[in-house]
């Protein structure tokens, strides 16, 4: 039963994401398709149980796998309205064909991945939930839930003034309700979901720009990055902001260079839903209105155009703000949460700010505990982008685009750290670094040296001869080699024909 549930679930998230896709026009390989759809379903599941809660909704099996019903129909029904008036074969033709071909150096990199995602799997499905920020906020209202049909229930009579975890963003809590009413009693296995996809959608986007083997290096670097492999089968919150926080910077940077209007406005949703899984996200989602308005203004936009374009982009981060922090605290709940009275009193002294600048970069960036944290993954792009700066002495657009994000999240982790004093270095500045992880692997997969050595790596595979991986180029579309060299030739009767070079040589 639980994997029937399990599988209608996968099912409803898989329709519900592509209607937001086919909605937003956003059209892309069958990888990052199925990938993105399962991330978008999972979120706006995340949401339901919230919004029931908001409407005095009773939280039962009926109004929970409803409303997630209701939303496959709601956001479905254009898709199949779509199909219906067009025609499934012409449908089907106009989506995109796989076109993943597996070379044989790629199954080591894929039997290693494979393995740590089994073991994240594993351990999400058979282990209990066991962090203190869970136990002692998500999980245990989720669990109370079930039995008292509704978020807002005798957990938060307990006394727990030590903690601000019951105060937090019920992205969680949806999540571990809708499971635990599917018949997983420890929930938390929704993470394998968004572990698996985001996997998935890195590995592709990393060797669209890379060799398959510096793709598969990179994207081994990264999963196996300690502290942050933890959080795949742990349930907190800041795994899954990271992904949507990423996915927005995707498709904001592919808008700087394509000027769609589509993508623009989807990367203002995913920041939406990073912001409601993580609150201080609003803040950094503003410190990108300088990327913004520098690439409208080189577009020429007029001033009226560019106000809407920004309102309509922060739109969503606001609500995802403002309706489980503000609304759903201050309305909702028994017990308020002051967040206004977390402000640091003394704004005029800069030198904590400073100091939280420094113990970053000397404690969660170098030394012998960030090797501990995130192995040397910053040691490298350090090296590499020294090297770039050194040798080339530029860097491109995309790589330009990531260096600003990784800059933007550490001035803004700096200065959220001095605003709010309770963000402490050690647990919440360091689960937030999660963020930079995949901003860091994408200025990789962009750095000018690491493309020559692909690229260098390309010609050498496809060289015919004694070192060369192909005996002879490949023909397109085939896995044949390709035809022997031809010449052609002139005939007694005047006409010219082809044949091969190699025959030519042994009549001779």
């Amino acid at each position: 039963m639980p994997l029937i549930a399990f599988l209608l679930l996968l099912l409803c998230y898989l329709v519900t994401g592509y209607g937001i896709l086919f909605l937003f026009r956003i059209q892309l390989k069958p990888a990052y398709t199925v990938t993105l759809s399962l991330l978008l379903g999972l979120a706006v599941a995340s949401f339901l149980p919230f919004l029931l809660q908001l409407l005095y909704i009773g939280i039962t099996p009926f109004s929970v796998f409803g409303s997630l019903a209701l939303a496959a129909v709601a956001f479905g029904g254009p898709v199949l309205y779509h199909i219906r008036k067009q025609g499934f074969a012409a449908f089907r033709q106009s989506l995109p064909r796989p076109s993943l071909q597996v070379r044989p150096y790629e199954i080591p990199f894929f039997v290693i991945i494979g393995f740590l995602i089994f073991v994240s799997v594993w351990r999400a499905w058979y282990l209990p939930p066991t962090s203190r920020d869970a136990l002692s906020g998500p999980e245990a209202i989720a669990q109370v839930a079930i039995s008292e049909h509704t978020l807002v229930n005798s957990f938060f009579g307990i006394d727990l003034w030590t903690t601000n975890n019951q105060f937090k963003s019920p992205f969680l809590i949806s999540l571990q309700v809708i499971y635990k009413l599917a018949g997983f009693p420890f929930g938390q296995i929704w993470l394998s979901i968004l572990f698996v996809s985001i996997t998935v959608f890195i590995y592709h986007a990393l060797r669209e720009r890379l060799h398959p083997l510096l793709a598969g290096l990179l994207l081994l670097l990264f999963i196996m990055t300690p502290e942050m492999y933890a959080y795949t089968f742990m349930i907190l919150y800041d795994y899954s902001n990271m992904i949507f926080f990423f996915l927005s910077l995707y498709f904001l940077f592919a808008w700087t260079g394509t000027g769609a209007a589509n993508q623009f406005f989807f990367s203002g949703v995913l920041m939406g839903i990073a912001t409601y899984i993580r609150s201080e996200t609003l803040a950094l989602a503003l410190l990108f209105l300088p990327l913004i308005l520098l690439v409208q203004r080189k577009r020429k936009m007029p001033v009226q155009q560019i106000l809407v374009a920004i309102g309509l982009f922060l739109l969503p981060s606001f609500l995802g703000y403002y309706l489980p922090s503000q609304l759903y605290i201050n309305h909702y709940l028994p017990v308020h949460y002051d967040i206004g009275g977390l402000v640091n009193n003394d704004l005029t002294s800069f030198r904590p700010l400073f100091q939280r600048y420094g113990d970053i970069f000397n404690r969660l960036l170098t030394g012998e505990i960030a090797i501990h944290l995130w192995g040397y993954i910053f040691y490298l792009t350090a090296i590499l982008f020294l090297a770039e700066a050194i040798v080339l002495r530029r860097f491109n657009r995309e790589a330009r685009n990531w260096l600003y994000a990784i800059v933007v999240l550490y001035i803004g982790l700096g200065a959220l750290g001095w605003l709010l004093p309770m963000m402490n270095l050690n647990e919440t500045t360091k689960r937030a670094m999660f963020k930079m992880l995949p901003l860091v692997l994408f200025y990789l997969a962009n750095n000018e040296l690491l493309i020559r050595f692909s690229q260098t790596i390309s010609r050498w595979e496809n060289t015919p001869g004694k070192w060369g991986l192909a005996a002879a180029p490949a023909s397109p579309n085939s896995g044949k080699p390709a035809p022997a060299p031809t010449r052609s030739v002139l005939t007694k009767s005047g006409k010219k024909t082809v044949t091969p070079v190699a025959s030519r040589r042994k009549k001779k």
